[in-house]
């Protein structure tokens, strides 16, 4: 049964849509040169700020690093050309399909630069898409 479980939540993330309610977005260079900022910081290091310890080795953290910096990579080149909303969250959550850690508080901490990314491009809601792949289920739409 856990294994079914589990797979529902899969596969709720996997065909979760990113396209519902898209919006164009204003993508200026100050927005290009905002998420190269962020692409250029030290990530997933101690965060006193969200009381993150820092990941667990030097290879943990360069990894989960990459992930983070190659999505932000490819809304460099996408968004000047597909300036939506949809654009943002399918990068997002393909940085989320391939995020592959059990560690949970990379799992959190990952969801705080993705924000920071969200932010930046002025997209003001997930559209529960953090909260199926955290957890496996829309919590939002109850709470």
């Amino acid at each position: 049964m856990t294994t079914v479980v589990a797979g529902m939540y899969g596969l709720t993330f996997y065909v979760w849509p990113t396209g519902f309610n898209d919006e164009k977005l204003n993508v200026t260079p100050e927005l290009i040169q905002r998420l190269r900022s962020l692409q250029s910081e030290h990530k997933f290091g101690p965060d006193a700020r969200t009381l993150y310890p820092g990941a667990a080795n030097e290879a943990q953290r360069a990894a989960a690093q990459a992930a983070v910096d190659s999505a932000i990579q490819s809304l460099i080149v996408e968004l000047p050309m597909r300036p939506q909303r949809s654009t943002v969250l399918r990068a997002l959550k393909a940085t989320l399909a391939g995020f592959d850690t059990s560690e949970s508080e990379e799992r959190e901490q990952i969801l705080v630069y993705l924000t920071q990314v969200m932010q930046i491009c002025g997209v003001e809601s997930f559209s529960e898409l953090f909260n199926v792949w955290r957890y496996g289920f829309p919590y939002g739409w109850f709470f």
